[in-house]
């Protein structure tokens, strides 16, 4: 491998890694803050790669997207362990430990644009080569961030998903799981071939979830002044639904799956009021004094 070639890996090798090292090690602080020492046990709470890294998930497989030119780049570590029984509130804290991994991916994407913006704006000159490590770990956390908070489990917006539905449909969603890898699978290689063989576009939530990473990478680089005009500063459904979620992650306390599960309980205490409304006038009355006549 020569010089340049090097380079262009190193540009991109350094933003994966850090991206899903850290990503990793905020599920585990995160579980740690509410009562699991699972990770910590484990010694996955460092930010030694070594601890993290997944070959095929952390290297061979993002750097098979980055060499065929795929329009959207993301990749994964060894999961943290995390033991859910062991937290304070199980069902409400899988929440935030599931939200501390995208959280991590949306402050790292900010940090680099933050320094893309300082370059820029103090006349700062910087060697290509970093500018592009910090182009890339932009789009990089962008689009593990969003990757991750598609509804399926066992990804973290699945696990998220769970913590916020009623207890009943929660645990029929959980049953899911076993089958989340293959409806990835599906949806992100099988389909899109199955296109590229019929001549069809199926790869609709690959092109989704690109089309997700340029619009947040436009709307914040544009805060960042990296980015003049009506097109840097646009923000489309999406984005709002992000910024909702990065508020409920810093200022919700709890609040939206505790209200979840509230209203699930209230539905269900509604239910039974209604049943038992309904059993005296099927039931015979047991002291009428009819019958004694």
């Amino acid at each position: 491998m020569d010089a340049a070639a090097l380079l262009s890996t190193l540009e991109w090798a350094v933003p994966v890694v850090l991206g899903v090292v850290l990503h990793e090690m905020a599920h585990g602080f995160a579980a740690l803050r509410f009562g699991d020492p699972t990770a910590r046990d484990a010694g996955r709470l460092t930010p030694n790669p070594l601890r993290h890294v997944e070959p095929v998930g952390t290297v061979l497989f993002p750097l098979t997207l980055v060499l065929s030119h795929s329009p959207f780049v993301f990749g994964w570590a060894k999961p943290v362990p995390v033991d859910f029984s062991r937290l304070k509130n199980p069902k409400r804290d899988m929440v935030w430990v599931a939200m501390a991994g995208p959280a991590m991916n949306f402050v790292l994407a900010l940090a680099a644009l933050a320094a893309l913006g300082v370059m820029q704006n103090a006349a700062f000159s910087a060697a290509p080569a970093v500018v592009r490590m910090l182009l890339n770990a932009v789009l990089f956390n962008f689009s593990l961030m969003t990757f991750n908070l598609l509804p399926v489990l066992p990804l973290d917006g699945g696990r998220i998903l769970t913590g916020i539905l009623p207890m009943r449909q929660a645990i029929r969603f959980a049953r899911t799981e076993k089958y989340g890898f293959g409806v990835i699978a599906l949806l992100l290689i099988f389909l899109p071939l199955l296109g590229d063989y019929t001549g069809r576009d199926f790869a609709f939530v690959s092109r989704f979830l690109a089309f997700s990473v340029q619009k947040l990478t436009y709307f914040f680089a544009g805060l960042f002044g990296l980015i003049q005009g009506e097109k840097g500063m646009s923000i489309g459904f999406f984005q709002l639904l992000v910024i909702l979620l990065i508020v409920l992650v810093l200022f919700g306390r709890g609040k939206l799956p505790a209200l979840a599960e509230d209203l699930g309980k209230s539905v269900s205490s509604f239910k039974k009021g209604l049943n038992e409304d309904k059993e005296p006038e099927n039931k015979p009355a047991e002291n009428d004094p009819s019958k004694d006549a």
